[in-house]
């Protein structure tokens, strides 16, 4: 028997009146579609339905003030989420190349009042009702990431203009998150509930239509936009945003939260911008660095610690370049001047002192890491977790400025020998110059950290280093590659200097670290699978400079080096049964040629 065809659901007319200002707006009709929406299809309303209830708000946002409509506060939010959601799946299906056929005809014909239906976001961002202000927020960026050509370039415009003038603190937070938003959108994402097929969660009824490959593409063009409207105002950005650090009040920091974050995200290689188009947003990096006092707000520093890592992002890019740009250098030598002449460090909001942290402490792989716990001074104050945070980025970010200025100096000498013949004097010189800056650059960094935190006080940088990051994998072998390459830079001349040479002796950290993972080889596996840390760089670099130093490698660990080479040969042997099963990710030959060499040297009885 053939079943009857199912009949679609009509949108009820109009004149549903609840009440009070409720019958100003089709509340049922906005739910219906709302619920649609949740389905990734449009398919079972009609069309004339949806674009009436669609004429009949946007003609009540149009024709009241928004001040007006608060007494509709749950319809209007109804509203814009709906507004939201039908921009998020439009976007994520367009995105996909797959589009249900009822969203693309709405998409059509809402194109000529896509004006007036901005306008009412604009008027809601601008809303004194946070939630309405970030509902705006949403669906104006999803909207924004659809539009093309001159429309994006006018919304864009609007929202830097609100950035750099308006004095509605929760508009210019809430735009700034708009832009935020948009440069870190990406084609391939998500949600963790979809699956990976393009037509995952529509129902079986929904007709769709395949899109052209042009029509797929489109939001890259926005975010190039983004980055221009924001070029052309960036000194009054910047300028705006010190202003309102130097003078911070809780009804600010949700704007300087969210400009810091955009300007982190400006400069970050996951935006997936070009270095032509992200080379403006390096400039006023150092305006930054005055505001930072004993007096400025905790989260303050973070948000620009943050964006100073970001900037010398070292694991994951400037230790794999040849030729070090010209901005991280810059500002990798301010902080050392700040660290060395300006008393950076003691600016450093992080409370208490070695002496009154008592107790607290996180264990990591048999390592005991310190952190705050109760005082046994009444009037004491310990560090909370916010002040473990700052010691932690401050440390990172100058062993990051050290390395940066390290790797810059060995290049820029090795160009100039390379032209003329002659030797290395020039670099002799410069290294020289450098080795007695970062001299006492690290004994003040080595100074702070004891100073915070409950270390033995002969302990070198090179150990409490690991202990210091221990709870952060990303943090401790970033931490780990710069000490490497601050000592393998160096060359000679640290050999020359016995308390620099302890400071960042990179096999003090090794075995450091394999005492922190319990000489446990399935860790080193694990991350040199993982794809969150920088640990195949650290340990392709540190193998080959044990094959290039192996006495002082042997001498160093002494009678502890049985151990240490058990855990490289486990894991050596781990690593081929993985290849020799093709599953190992990517190809691990070059690291894997490398421990089999200092299994070589090792057997072979050479120490």
């Amino acid at each position: 028997m053939v079943e009857p065809q199912q009949k679609r659901a009509k949108l009820p007319p109009c004149s549903d009146d609840r009440g009070g200002g409720g019958q100003l707006l089709p509340r049922h009709d906005l739910e219906i579609i709302h619920t649609q929406l949740t389905r990734k299809c449009l398919c079972s309303l009609q069309l004339p339905d949806i674009l009436h209830t669609l004429a009949v708000c946007n003609d009540c946002f149009s024709s009241h003030p928004v001040v007006q409509l608060m007494r509709l506060r749950e319809e209007t939010l109804l509203y814009i989420s709906m507004l939201t959601l039908f921009f998020e799946v439009s976007l994520r299906q367009q995105s996909r190349g797959v589009l249900c056929s009822r969203i693309s005809q709405v998409v059509a014909a809402g194109a000529d009042n896509e004006g007036a239906v901005l306008d009412i976001l604009f008027a809601f961002l601008a809303s004194e009702d946070s939630y309405v202000s970030y509902s705006a927020c949403r669906a104006l960026t999803s909207l924004l990431l659809m539009l093309r050509g001159r429309p994006s370039e006018v919304v864009l415009e609007r929202l830097v203009d609100n950035l750099a003038s308006s004095a509605n603190l929760l508009e210019v937070g809430h735009s700034v998150e708009v832009v935020r938003r948009v440069i870190e959108w990406k084609d391939l994402d998500e949600h963790p509930l979809e699956g990976t097929d393009a037509e995952s969660g529509q129902p079986d009824e929904c007709v769709k239509i395949t899109l052209a490959p042009a029509d797929t593409q489109g939001a890259n063009e926005v975010k190039y936009v983004a980055t221009k409207k924001l070029d052309c105002k960036w000194y009054i950005l910047v300028a705006r945003l010190t202003q309102f650090i130097n003078e911070f009040t809780v009804e600010r920091e949700h704007v300087i939260v969210s400009f810091l974050t955009l300007w982190e995200s400006l400069i970050s290689v996951k935006a997936n911008l070009s270095v032509t188009d992200t080379k403006e947003f390096y400039s006023g990096l150092e305006r930054l660095m005055t505001p930072l006092t004993r007096q400025t707000h905790s989260v303050v520093w973070r948000k620009v610690l943050d964006l100073y890592n970001e900037v010398l992002c070292y694991g994951s890019t400037l230790a794999l370049q040849d030729n070090l740009a010209e901005e991280p250098c810059n500002l990798a030598h301010l902080l050392i001047r700040a660290v060395k002449d300006r008393r950076f460090l003691e600016c450093v909001p992080c409370g208490g002192s070695a002496d009154r942290i008592h107790g607290g402490s996180n264990s990591r792989g048999g390592i005991e890491v310190p952190t705050a716990g109760p005082s046994t001074s009444g009037s004491a104050t310990d560090m909370d977790r916010g002040d473990h945070t700052v010691l932690h980025k401050v440390v990172l970010v100058v062993l990051k400025a050290i390395a940066v200025t390290v790797k810059e100096t060995r290049c820029d000498s090795s160009s100039e020998n390379s032209s003329r013949s002659g030797g290395s004097g020039s670099e002799d010189v410069d290294m020289a110059i450098i080795e007695r800056s970062l001299r006492e650059v690290v004994r003040k960094v080595d100074d702070f950290v004891k100073s915070k935190l409950p270390f033995h006080p002969e302990s070198p940088m090179a150990e409490w280093m690991v202990r210091l990051f221990a709870d952060q994998d990303d943090w401790l072998v970033e931490s780990m590659v710069c000490g490497l390459d601050i000592f393998t830079g160096l060359g000679i001349r640290i050999r020359q200097q016995p308390e620099l040479h302890a400071c960042v002796n990179p096999h003090t950290t090794f075995l450091v670290f394999l005492e922190t993972v319990y000489l446990e080889h399935d860790v080193l596996l694990d991350l040199l699978v993982s794809n969150e840390t920088s640990f195949l760089l650290y340990l392709l670099r540190y193998l080959k400079f044990i094959r290039r130093s192996w006495h002082e490698f042997a001498s160093h660990y002494g009678r502890r080096l049985e151990e240490v080479m058990t855990v490289l040969i486990r894991l050596r042997c781990a690593i081929d049964r993985l290849v020799s099963k093709n599953l190992f990710p990517y190809n691990i030959n070059p690291v894997l040629k490398l421990l089999q060499k200092c299994e070589e040297l090792y057997e072979g009885g050479d120490h």
